[in-house]
């Protein structure tokens, strides 16, 4: 069984919230998480590869990236920072290979020329997939779809949340037109459990952080729905997905060949790029280890630093961009045909969901 989720953090440009958020996931069992509001620059993955992301250059606003699991890490073939709003990430499973693409949509205050630029991207994201991929699409959608499917059967349940807005039809034609299907409103919960934001004051709740999945898909979801008690100082709450697949370990991992051009460091604002990431690096340390273990992280930290600020010739993305290649093999897509059914269980405070 894979659990897919996704939750808007608000920001992780805070002192000790990456491992605030770290440690909040450890009440539950998850695999691929899909982070919002990130709100770090640049692009890369923390030293010891759980967390990867994509943020504006020089702002720290919106952000997007994912919370990986070590099985997770060990099945990352790739992955592509878009930008500061769209994110994908290739895996290894079964029976088929797994493509989750991480979303931010522009708010209800965005222009309709954001709205636009937004969807084309996804659009484009989605269109360079594998085909023979299972593809999920995680993440704060900023659009509600409502609790009425009349006329939208094939891409909602029943038990959506709250009244339709325009952002949210439009969601609902995306959905339609690449035969995607939203896990949310697939299963009857208490509203508790679906609604996924809540204003300040507690009095409006909406149902925004979504996941969709191929209708092909969409059996072998088990559940999905909303977990109040996951706390991180946001006003969205965390959504987690049970969904019959597999990941896979990678098998003949060569290691990547970087040619990095250190030359660029010889620009200031190469170097105040390179300043930046690595404080970021350093920040996300564990310092609940010894002094060899901190020292090797130290390291990895600016190897990471110095691959997100410089730049290289990376291999040709099948995103149609240039992708960071994690695994040896792209695959054919079929592993196995061998799934099977995991019962849900509800998390609890001492154990994994």
């Amino acid at each position: 069984m894979v659990t897919v989720g996704t939750w808007n953090v608000r920001t992780l440009w805070a002192a000790g919230k990456l491992e605030l958020l770290r440690n909040e996931m450890k009440r539950y069992k998850y695999d691929i998480i899909g982070i919002s509001e990130v709100r770090w620059t640049g692009q890369g993955e923390t030293s010891n590869g759980d967390s990867i992301w994509c943020g504006e250059s020089n702002t720290h606003t919106k952000g997007v990236g994912m919370l990986l699991s070590v099985k997770a890490r060990k099945a990352l073939l790739s992955y592509n920072p878009i930008n500061s709003r769209l994110i994908t990430a290739r895996f290894t499973a079964t029976p088929f290979n797994l493509t989750v693409i991480n979303v931010y949509a522009p708010t209800s205050e965005a222009s309709m020329d954001d709205m636009e630029k937004f969807y084309d991207n996804l659009e484009e994201a989605v269109a360079n997939t594998p085909k023979k991929d299972i593809l999920i699409i995680t993440g704060d959608w900023n659009a509600k779809v409502g609790d009425n499917n009349t006329g939208w059967e094939p891409v909602m349940g029943k038990y959506g949340y709250g009244t339709r807005n325009e952002r949210g039809e439009q969601l609902l034609e995306f959905a339609t037109s690449h035969n995607l299907f939203i896990c949310n409103t697939a299963f009857q919960q208490k509203p508790n459990r679906k609604w996924t934001w809540e204003s300040p004051d507690g009095i409006h709740k909406n149902m925004i952080d979504l996941i969709l999945i191929q209708n092909r898909w969409k059996s072998s979801v088990i559940n999905c729905r909303t977990f109040q008690g996951a706390d991180i100082s946001s006003d969205h709450s965390l959504v987690l997905c049970n969904i019959k697949l597999k990941l896979k370990n990678l098998t003949n991992k060569p290691k990547q060949s970087l040619r990095l051009d250190t030359n660029q460091l010889k620009n200031q604002a190469t170097r105040n790029n390179f300043q930046t990431q690595l404080e970021q690096q350093l920040n996300s340390l564990d310092t609940n280890c010894n002094i060899d273990e901190h020292a090797s992280q130290i390291k990895q930290a600016i190897e990471q630093a110095i691959k997100a600020s410089l730049r290289y010739n990376p291999t040709q993305n099948y995103m149609g961009g240039a992708q960071i290649v994690r695994g040896g093999q792209q695959g054919a897509g079929i592993a196995s045909t061998n799934i099977w059914k995991v019962p849900f269980s509800s998390p609890n405070r001492n154990g994994p969901w």
